[in-house]
């Protein structure tokens, strides 16, 4: 008889407080699955960020190559003026050291 109760022991579900290997076998198999579920979440939200990070960056970029063409274009075009005319240069020059002068004089 004593067999008899042993045997029906670890077959059954709870018996004082302890849980059967097959009850440990399913909850963690259902652990797993919900593990494996977040994950998969998480890989999809991080390839999304890492997707939208990347059109930001090479956005950027292009915008700076434009800004760098504008800015060279831009020197280039006043560099020119002022080889090709000196003497407007040159007033330009004198009346802005002299509006600055004025301006931060003390009084």
């Amino acid at each position: 008889m004593i067999e008899n109760t042993r045997a029906s022991a670890t077959n059954s579900g709870p018996v004082g407080g302890h849980t059967t290997t097959a009850g440990v076998d399913r909850l963690a198999a259902g652990a797993h699955s919900g593990i494996h579920t977040a994950a998969e979440a998480a890989h999809r939200v991080v390839d999304s960020a890492d997707e939208a990070a990347n059109h930001a960056t090479d956005a950027m970029a292009r915008a700076g190559n434009k800004a760098g063409v504008k800015g060279e274009e831009l020197y280039a075009a006043g560099a020119g003026y002022m080889r090709d005319h000196p003497v407007v240069t040159l007033g330009a020059a004198v009346a802005a050291g002299y509006l600055l002068s004025r301006l931060l004089a003390t009084r």
